[in-house]
C-alpha cells in the first residue's frame, strides 16, 4: 500500500481523534483530502496534496475558496496549511492577507523530514512529524475516516452546559430549603422581587435566570437551552455567547421589574434572547445555516408568544426584554473581535 496513503490516514485520524479536525469536502476536487477545525472566529484548514492534478485549485482556486468558506462560518481569520509530498511543489506562504495565513510544508517519507512551519497550527506541525517514518507507516493499519470518534473539544457548548448545571444545583438547593415553588424560599435565593430591589438589592438584575419555579419548569427550559444556547454557543463562540445570555437574562430582568410587581424567576428571558440572537446572526449571515432556518426561528417565537399570552402566570414582559437584550447584545458582539 502507497506509503503516501498511510501517512495522509494516519495524520488524519490522528487529527480528527485528538484535536476535533473533520472531514471537508472541497468542490470539484473529490480526491482531495481536505481537514477543518473552527477555534471561535478562526478557521484551521490542512490540504494533503499528492500530485499535479491539483495545480489548478491551489493556484487559483483555493485562496478565493477560502475566503468564501471563511464568509459562510462567519470567520475572521483562517490558518491554511498545504502538505506537499517528497519535494513536489516549492515552499510558498503568505501571512495574513485578508485574514488568512498560507503555509506550505513538504514531506519526505523516505529520509523522514518535514520541511517548513505550519504558521498559526504548530500542533499540526508535531503531528506532521510524528509520523514522518517509514517503519512506522509500513506497519500502520490504515482505518476508515468516517468512523474516527471525534472529541470535539472546541465545539462542545460547555458554557451552555455549565449554565444548565447551575440551574440544576439551584434548584436543588431551594428545594432542600423548603421548595424551589415556595414563594418565600424564591425570595430569598434572589428571585425578581420590584420592591426589594428598589430598596437597593440590584443583584436580582442577575440572579432571577439561574432560579426555577418547580421541577417542569427548569425542565422545559434546560431542554430549550440545550437546544438554541448549543448552537448560539457555536456560532457566536464561548465568550460571545456567555456575555449575549447574561445581558439577555438581565434585560428581562429589567423588563420585568419596570412592568411587574410578581416575584418571577427562570432562564426564559435568557432564553428568547438566545432566540433574538439567532434570528440576528440568520439574517446577517443567510449562507451558513442551512435554508429555512429562520422561518423556523419565527415559527418557535410565535408559537412561545402565543402560549405566553393564553397561560396565566408567564412573564411576557421578561421574555420581551430577554428577546431584545439578545438581539441587540448579538448585534454588538458580530462588530467586535473575538476573545
Amino acid at each position: 500500500m502507497d506509503l503516501e496513503y498511510r501517512y495522509i490516514n494516519a495524520v488524519s485520524a490522528r487529527l480528527m481523534d485528538e484535536m476535533a479536525y473533520s472531514l471537508l469536502e472541497v468542490e470539484g476536487q473529490p480526491d482531495l483530502r481536505a481537514l477543518v477545525r473552527r477555534r471561535g472566529e478562526d478557521l484551521e484548514l490542512v490540504f494533503f496534496i499528492t500530485d499535479d492534478r491539483y495545480d489548478e485549485f491551489i493556484d487559483y482556486r483555493l485562496f478565493p475558496g477560502v475566503r468564501e468558506y471563511m464568509r459562510r462560518m462567519n470567520c475572521s481569520r483562517a490558518w491554511v496549511a498545504n502538505v506537499f509530498f517528497n519535494g513536489y511543489r516549492p515552499m510558498i506562504s503568505q501571512e495574513g492577507l485578508f485574514g488568512i495565513t498560507l503555509s506550505s510544508l513538504q514531506v519526505d517519507i523516505e529520509r523522514g523530514s518535514v520541511l517548513g512551519d505550519a504558521y498559526g497550527l504548530e500542533k499540526l506541525g508535531h503531528v506532521l512529524r510524528d509520523f514522518a517514518d517509514k517503519n512506522r507507516l509500513e506497519r500502520y493499519n490504515p482505518v476508515d475516516l468516517r468512523t474516527v470518534h471525534r472529541v470535539e473539544r472546541e465545539n462542545r457548548p460547555v458554557v451552555t452546559r455549565a449554565i444548565i448545571a447551575i440551574n440544576v444545583l439551584m434548584w436543588l438547593l431551594m428545594t432542600l430549603a423548603g421548595g424551589s415553588t415556595n414563594v418565600g424560599v424564591l425570595i430569598r435565593f434572589g428571585a425578581m422581587y420590584a420592591p426589594l430591589v428598589i430598596r437597593g438589592q440590584y443583584w436580582r438584575f442577575v440572579t432571577p435566570m439561574f432560579l426555577h419555579v418547580g421541577f417542569a419548569h427548569l425542565a422545559f427550559n434546560s431542554y430549550a437551552l440545550y437546544q438554541l444556547g448549543g448552537i448560539a454557543e457555536r456560532v457566536y463562540g464561548k465568550y460571545r455567547f456567555a456575555v449575549i445570555y447574561v445581558a439577555a437574562g438581565i434585560c428581562g430582568s429589567v423588563f420585568s421589574f419596570l412592568f411587574t410587581r410578581a416575584v418571577s424567576a427562570g432562564a426564559s428571558g435568557a432564553i428568547f434572547g438566545m432566540l433574538g440572537a439567532l434570528l440576528y446572526f440568520a439574517r446577517k449571515r443567510p449562507g451558513v445555516f442551512r435554508r429555512g432556518f429562520m422561518a423556523n426561528l419565527l415559527t418557535i417565537l410565535a408559537i412561545n408568544i402565543f402560549i405566553g399570552l393564553s397561560t396565566p402566570g408567564i412573564d411576557n414582559f421578561a421574555h420581551m426584554g430577554g428577546f431584545l437584550g439578545g438581539y441587540t447584545a448579538a448585534r454588538y458582539a458580530m462588530k467586535r473581535p473575538a476573545a
